[in-house]
C-alpha cells in the first residue's frame, strides 16, 4: 500500500511539472509573437525609410536639374556690362555630376530581417546550451 501512495504522489507531481513546462512554453511562444511582431514592424519602417530617402533624392536631382536649366535661361538675359553669368557651362556640369551621385544611392537592407533568427534561436535553444545564449554579446541587438 504505502508503495503505491509513493508512486500516485511521484505521479502528482510529474503532472504538476508538466503543466508548469506547458504554461511555461506558451508564455514563451507568446513573447516569440510579440517580439517576431516587432520586428516586422521595424522592418516595415526601415523599408518606408528607405523608400523616402530615394525619394528625396530623386527631388533632389530634379531641382538640381531644373536650377541647372534656370541659370542656362537666365544667362541669356544681357543685364549690363560684366553683370552675366560668369560660366553657365561649369552650372551644367555641377549638375550633372550631383544627379550622377543621386542615382548611385541604393536603400540599404533591414538589419531587423538577421534578428529574427537571432532572437528564435534564443528563445528555442537551438545551436547551443542555456550558459552559451546567457554569454552572447546582446550588443549588436
Amino acid at each position: 500500500g504505502e508503495a503505491l501512495h509513493a508512486i500516485e504522489a511521484h505521479i502528482v507531481t510529474i503532472n504538476q511539472h508538466m503543466d508548469s513546462i506547458a504554461t511555461s512554453s506558451r508564455e514563451q511562444s507568446v513573447g516569440l509573437s510579440e517580439v517576431n511582431t516587432a520586428v516586422n514592424q521595424m522592418d516595415q519602417v526601415t523599408q518606408q525609410n528607405a523608400a523616402m530617402v530615394e525619394e528625396a533624392n530623386a527631388a533632389g536631382a530634379t531641382l538640381a536639374n531644373e536650377a541647372g536649366r534656370l541659370r542656362e535661361l537666365i544667362s541669356q538675359f544681357q543685364l549690363g556690362q560684366g553683370q552675366g553669368m560668369a560660366n553657365p557651362r561649369s552650372a551644367l556640369r555641377q549638375t550633372a555630376a550631383i544627379m550622377a551621385a543621386s542615382s548611385r544611392s541604393v536603400p540599404p537592407a533591414s538589419p531587423a530581417r538577421g534578428m529574427v533568427g537571432k532572437i528564435a534561436r534564443a528563445f528555442t535553444g537551438q545551436g547551443g546550451s542555456a550558459t552559451a545564449a546567457a554569454t552572447d554579446n546582446w550588443e549588436e541587438f
